[in-house]
């Protein structure tokens, strides 16, 4: 009876161990990934504003997957009045900095209901995502306190993200952060064109099934004592 039970105990053990083992055996407990990305969107006409493109270089283990980003409009203006829409971003987002002649927007938790979100899917390897908090800011060319329209046809951007524990494939270990820049272009800004972004991202992520792993035996050493 005493070896049906041990045997019983070690068939538990591998049910709930041997599964994360098989997630983590190709892949290490530490990942660090760079790549460069590039895409479109339109935060004035689109709502809620989502930008999404391709990762165009870097680690292979993203590259050649897609990215979007989506920032959560509650309350804004409807994108069927762009003039008033772009009016409530500016006046309610951007501040300006006389010292370096720009205009800067925050979108984070304490300026939208709920932060950004933001997702990678690559064919093969699977998908992660999280939330990230964004920085945006156009220069005052003229240094004049006017945002004019020819400034808002160039900007740039940086933040940083984080990466939640419910990816997928390759991915569904990992749990970590990040930061990105990059810049975007609009060819038309008083018609509200989409805006074209392209930028650098790095992340640190680990495998946070881990502590998972250590639960799961500590788990079946109480069945043994």
């Amino acid at each position: 009876m005493k070896g049906q039970t041990i045997s019983f105990l070690f068939l538990v053990m591998i049910v709930v161990v041997l599964p994360i083992n098989l997630c983590a055996q190709s892949m290490p407990d530490e990942l660090f990934l760079e790549f460069d990305f590039e895409g479109m969107g339109n935060m004035i006409l689109a709502s809620p504003p989502v930008y999404s493109g391709d990762i165009t270089a870097g680690d292979p283990l993203v590259t050649g997957g897609t990215w979007w980003v989506r920032i959560d409009d509650t309350d804004w203006p409807p994108v069927t009045d762009p003039e008033t829409r772009w009016n409530y971003v500016f006046t309610n987002y951007f501040t300006y900095n006389a010292n370096t002649g720009s205009w800067t927007a925050h979108f984070d938790a304490t300026t939208l209901p709920e932060k950004p979100t933001w997702e990678i899917q690559h064919p093969l390897n699977g998908t992660m995502g999280g939330t990230l908090v964004i920085s945006f800011t156009y220069g005052d060319w003229d240094v004049d306190g006017v945002l004019d329209l020819e400034e808002r046809m160039f900007g740039t951007y940086e933040g940083t993200l984080m990466v939640m524990k419910y990816g997928t494939g390759n991915f569904a270990i990992y749990c970590g952060d990040g930061a990105y820049n990059g810049s975007c272009q609009n060819g038309d800004p008083a018609n509200f064109m989409d805006d074209f972004v392209e930028g650098h991202c790095v992340m640190d992520l680990v495998n946070c099934q881990i502590g998972n792993e250590n639960a799961s035996w500590g788990f079946v050493k109480s069945l043994l004592e």
